[in-house]
């Protein structure tokens, strides 16, 4: 079936589906809002869905593989992709060198600084404050204040340019800006852990409540945020080609539950519940981010 609209999967219980805990329950996005996931349900309390989502997903924004697929689907998903993107430190680089910087409505800013020789780097709209924040400490007078802002802002790009006697200004051309993946941090595996945990209590419904060791010990690691070697494995996966679009697929019990976790086409991981079985037929998730298209299906011939 397909969706246009956000498509919720209705939740029989009222206890979070990790602490346990009796409701109220909250709405929660399997894959992470913040990198534009749809799919929720109401299985998890405020406590487990402000914990998850503030010390897990959020830092899911800054894993370079995340961030080099949205820049590269960026025509596709230019919404998505400047929420994210803006969020980044970038790099700006022109013939002085490098500067630290960041992107907003689209165009490059380089962040203010103070250098070893005395001088200021700052975007020209903060640097005509600064030149008349300067003279008017030199005791210039509004006239010739006006004038060295004039000056900036008539300014050839990249030359040295004298807008009053004791200040010089010179206005970098930006060639070209790229990430700052120095600032980049590889996302965290209970990340697609919980994702694929609450994707397959869409599959079991009710029994994810039981209180066995195969499911006490998946809820225990999302409830410390720490992984169980033992009883989850995580791996890291690529494909070849980026696309526009997220899934989720429970692929069967081989010899253990395992869920595949894809974002944006490129990026995926395969989640082994290595104690864990679960029956019943499987499902696939899909969502075009493109589209804002929701697909969902039974998949045929449950592998056991």
């Amino acid at each position: 079936m397909i969706w246009r609209s956000q498509l919720r999967v209705p939740w029989p219980e009222n206890r979070c589906i990790v602490c346990l805990g009796a409701g109220p329950l909250c709405e929660e996005h399997l894959i992470p809002q913040s990198l534009g996931g749809c799919l929720t349900s109401e299985f998890l309390c405020s406590s487990c869905n402000s914990r998850l989502g503030h010390n897990l997903e959020r830092a899911a924004k800054s894993d370079p593989s995340v961030l080099l697929a949205v820049r590269h689907l960026s025509k596709q998903i230019p919404s998505l992709a400047g929420e994210l993107l803006e969020s980044h430190p970038h790099i700006g680089y022109s013939e002085r060198g490098a500067a630290p910087g960041y992107v907003k409505n689209g165009a490059f800013r380089v962040r203010s600084q103070s250098l070893d020789d005395g001088s200021i780097i700052q975007p020209t709209d903060d640097a005509a404050k600064s030149i008349t924040t300067i003279l008017k400490r030199a005791g210039y007078e509004k006239s010739p204040i006006e004038r060295a802002v004039a000056a900036l802002r008539e300014a050839p790009e990249n030359k040295r340019v004298e807008v009053a006697p004791i200040l010089e200004i010179v206005k970098w051309r930006t060639d070209r800006i790229a990430l700052d993946l120095s600032k980049t941090k590889m996302m965290n595996p209970l990340i697609p852990a919980k994702i694929a945990f609450e994707f397959l209590a869409c599959h079991a419904g009710t029994a994810i409540y039981d209180e066995v060791p195969q499911l006490s010990e998946v809820r225990q690691a999302l409830c410390t945020m720490e992984t169980v070697s033992d009883s989850i494995r995580v791996d890291r996966l690529s494909s070849n080609k980026y696309k526009p679009f997220h899934g989720i697929c429970f692929e069967g019990n081989d010899p253990h539950a395992i869920v595949q976790v894809r974002l944006f086409g490129w990026l995926a991981f395969r989640v082994h519940f290595l104690k864990l079985s679960i029956g019943g037929p499987r499902f696939i998730y899909t969502h075009r981010l493109d589209t804002g298209e929701e697909h969902a299906a039974i998949v045929d011939k449950p592998r056991r």
